[in-house]
């Protein structure tokens, strides 16, 4: 009896081991394809537009895009993320009626947040624009106009963000990334190039509508697509609110949000309030090129994301175990990969923006290896965010902040490009290293790739 129910055990474990090496394969596969895809259009259409506009004003886009990053996130108000967790946990009840008063709600809040933010942006820059034209300075209204091209984006991009996250909850990680990894840069690039074709001039300005006019485009197939894809579920069902409820949830998870884009962003902010767009956009170049080395893991957490939830839903915290350690190698194996392409061609590689981004080669080495350790660590975040540990990895993530816009302030100025990657190296290997341990302490759960204890408990058949 004892060896039969072994035996049972062992089958049922393996059963479950097929599973979800089948839907991560599966989720992770569609995922990366759509990510390699994306990633190669979005280097693709940054190239294009260093060559075309040249580095001045592709450091003006670059900032504005980047400034258009940071207003974006308060009018979401974290119901991005909580999309992600809470659709996850309703989707295994089938709780279509809260699933659908979510998003609703969400969207109401997002669009009226998102238009507001927009509409302040507008008027700071247009009353800025005038001030310097009234003191016979006369206003620079190219700039002007790209600001404001940038933030009319805001609420399409803010909706756009919501219906990523309610399909990758719903695990349809192609439909969720499409229309904006996709789409939108391939229009970007049409625009644009349709343009120079048709022998107009073209800078800053004109990039930024063309850039407006795709995301347009995009936010309405991406509305299409979620119709399509949950309406048959929700078409019928009166939604149900847990408004307040939301609201804390949301509200906790966006201040863990604005610390990963000021971890990641303001190092490219600061860079052009204290040594110039033209600096900033050089930065910009090496900070979206380093972010490829730690992009499988973010392609494949799209698949993670709800599998880690519904895990901890469910109390199965050898599943959760398994899909971290499996997400978490799949993404270090190819960070692996890219940071040595990068110290061999890096230099070549940020050539094809134009001659004058070699400067910025130093900077990308550096920002390269904070990726790779990010990606050692594995889904620390992830597992923390989804299994109500955000609170504790808010503190975490705040400190590191600290740290981060402390060390830019000091090292900016002196070192330039070179002092913002390391201040963004050092904060990535603080907050990292701190929400590895948060979460083996919490749940137990390890995250780092490879170490000797995940060794052992292989062999002892615990993890694999």
């Amino acid at each position: 009896m004892n060896i039969s129910g072994k035996e049972e055990g062992t089958a049922g474990a393996g059963s479950i081991r097929t599973l979800i090496t089948t839907r991560l394969s599966r989720g992770g596969g569609a995922s990366f394809l759509i990510n390699s895809i994306g990633m190669g259009l979005a280097m693709l259409l940054q190239i294009a537009l260093a060559r075309l506009i040249g580095v001045e004003d592709y450091g003006i886009y670059a900032f504005v895009t980047t400034v258009v990053t940071f207003m974006v996130f308060p009018a979401k108000l974290g119901f991005d993320t909580a999309t992600v967790k809470l659709v996850s946990a309703y989707r295994v009840k089938g709780d279509w009626p809260m699933i659908k008063g979510l998003l609703r709600r969400s969207n109401q809040i997002g669009l009226t947040l998102s238009i507001l933010t927009a509409l302040i942006g507008i008027a700071v820059v247009a009353w800025m624009d005038w001030g310097r034209g009234a003191d016979g300075g006369g206003g620079d209204h190219a700039k002007t106009i790209a600001y404001i091209a940038g933030f009319a984006a805001i609420p399409l991009l803010t909706l756009a963000t919501l219906r990523q996250s309610a399909l990758q909850a719903m695990k349809d990680a192609l439909y969720a990334q499409m229309p904006e990894k996709i789409i939108r840069p391939v229009l970007t690039i049409g625009f644009v190039a349709a343009l120079a074709a048709a022998g107009v001039e073209l800078g800053a300005a004109m990039a930024l509508l063309c850039y407006l006019a795709a995301t347009a485009v995009t936010y309405v197939i991406g509305a299409i697509v979620l119709k399509k894809r949950i309406g048959s579920q929700t078409a019928g069902v009166a939604p149900s609110f847990e408004t307040r409820g939301w609201l804390r949830l949301s509200s906790s998870l966006m201040v863990n949000a604005g610390m990963y884009l000021v971890l990641g962003q303001l190092n490219v902010l600061m860079m052009g309030f204290m040594r110039g767009e033209t600096e900033s956009g050089l930065f910009s170049a090496a900070v979206r090129l380093s972010v490829l080395v730690s992009f499988m893991l973010t392609a494949v957490n799209m698949t993670a994301s709800p599998a880690i939830s519904e895990k901890y839903a469910n109390g199965d915290m050898a599943g959760l175990q398994r899909v971290s350690i499996r997400t978490g190698r799949i993404g270090f194996a190819f960070a692996a990969v890219v940071f040595a392409y990068f110290a061999v061609l890096g230099h070549w590689t940020l050539g094809l923006f134009g001659p004058e981004f070699t400067k910025a080669y130093p900077s990308l080495l550096i920002l390269a290896f904070g990726q790779l350790f990010s990606a050692y660590c594995g889904q620390n975040g992830t597992v923390a965010t989804m299994t109500g540990s955000q609170n504790a990895l808010t503190k975490i993530l705040i400190a590191a902040t600290v740290v981060n816009a402390a060390l830019n302030a000091l090292l900016i100025p002196t070192l330039g490009m070179l002092g913002g990657a390391l201040a963004s190296t050092i904060s990535i290997i603080i907050w990292k290293s701190a929400a590895v341990l948060l979460v083996s302490r919490k749940l137990g759960v390890q995250t780092l790739v490879w170490t000797p204890r995940l060794a052992l408990a292989r062999k002892r058949g615990n993890y694999s």
